[in-house]
């Protein structure tokens, strides 16, 4: 089971920043598949899958993220905006590659890059515009 904190922890250092109230609800979103992690991962996995999952879905939170920081009071902060399906597809290529079991499919959220496809039928109706009839 991960923590609150470690959750914070890492998303701060992939650079999403999440409410605390957010951030307890995807981390118990997390921990609800951990009777499945522990049938076929280590802990160490495991735990790598749960933060893989929780950066996913921090990320569907926003698309932007710290590039820099520093203090000792001349205080600054920079922030990046890298292309979020570009962010979505490594996070998730990470998440796949580690959960061979399927563990966390239920929760990852829909892509949000795809857009559907719409497609129509047109009908005509045909008819005779000839003459009198």
């Amino acid at each position: 089971m991960i923590t609150t904190a470690q959750a914070g922890e890492y998303l701060d250092s992939v650079g999403i920043a999440l409410p605390e109230f957010i951030l307890k609800a995807l981390v118990e979103q997390a921990n609800s598949i951990q009777e499945c992690l522990d049938a076929y991962y280590s802990p160490a996995t495991a735990l790598l899958i749960q933060m893989y999952l929780l950066g996913l879905m921090g990320l569907g939170q926003g698309d932007k993220y710290i590039s820099s920081q520093s203090a000792p009071s001349g205080a600054s902060r920079s922030f990046r905006y890298q292309s979020f399906a570009d962010r979505w597809k490594g996070s998730l290529y990470l998440l796949r590659s580690l959960d061979k079991h399927g563990c966390a499919n239920d929760l990852i959220p829909a892509d949000p890059t795809v857009t559907p496809a719409f497609a129509g039928i047109w009908i005509g109706k045909g008819g005779c515009m000839c003459g009198d009839k």
